[in-house]
């Protein structure tokens, strides 16, 4: 994926990687603003995470250098994250389906006492 923003999704991150390690290990690329390790409710890592670099050109650097790289025992994924919006579209089938109230109204496709719907019969 191309880098298009100083944001980074780095994946394929070793369970036992905490912030500080991802930040130092990117820190020797280029220079880190921050860092972030994405947990579960019990606070264990997921096995990836966002950094956000000071600039696109260090963020681009990085990917190039540490993308497929071994870190902490695990080949990196580095690449570029996307916005906000795409991360939370839910696979864009539910984005592409107009709002409940915008339907039609027409019946449903099964009628329970008669069988299938067929509208050419009605």
């Amino acid at each position: 994926m191309e880098v298009l923003t100083p944001r980074l999704y780095i994946g394929n991150l070793s369970y036992d990687a905490s912030e500080s390690d991802v930040f130092d290990h990117l820190s020797k690329i280029a220079a880190v603003k921050n860092v972030e390790v994405v947990r579960e409710g019990g606070g264990n890592s997921k096995g990836f995470g966002f950094a956000e670099m000071q600039t696109l050109e260090g963020a681009q650097e990085v990917a190039k250098k540490l993308h497929d790289t071994d870190f902490m025992g695990r080949l990196l994924i580095v690449n570029g994250a996307k916005s906000t919006g795409e991360r939370f579209g839910g696979g864009g089938r539910q984005d592409a389906r107009p709002p409940r109230e915008e339907r039609s109204e027409r019946g449903s496709e099964f009628d329970y006492e008669r069988g299938p719907r067929n509208p050419s019969y009605d």
